[in-house]
């Protein structure tokens, strides 16, 4: 899969949950969004190693 994050591109060849590939990012899954080709993703969602997936950071102010 091919995953862009903050103006850099990682690859992974192999399917994984949402929640793995933002560990494996060292990314907090409560701060993060995963966006697949478009369609947000939950944590628990299997990613399929052939898509391109999106990780957006979640800010609020208050």
């Amino acid at each position: 899969m091919k995953v862009f994050y903050e103006f850099k591109t990682y690859e992974f060849d192999e399917s994984m949950r949402g929640y793995d590939l933002l560990k494996k990012l060292g990314l907090n899954p409560e701060e993060h969004l995963i966006i697949v080709d478009g369609e947000l993703y939950t944590e628990d969602r299997v990613i399929k190693k052939d898509k391109e997936v999106k990780i957006v950071k979640v800010t609020s102010s208050g």
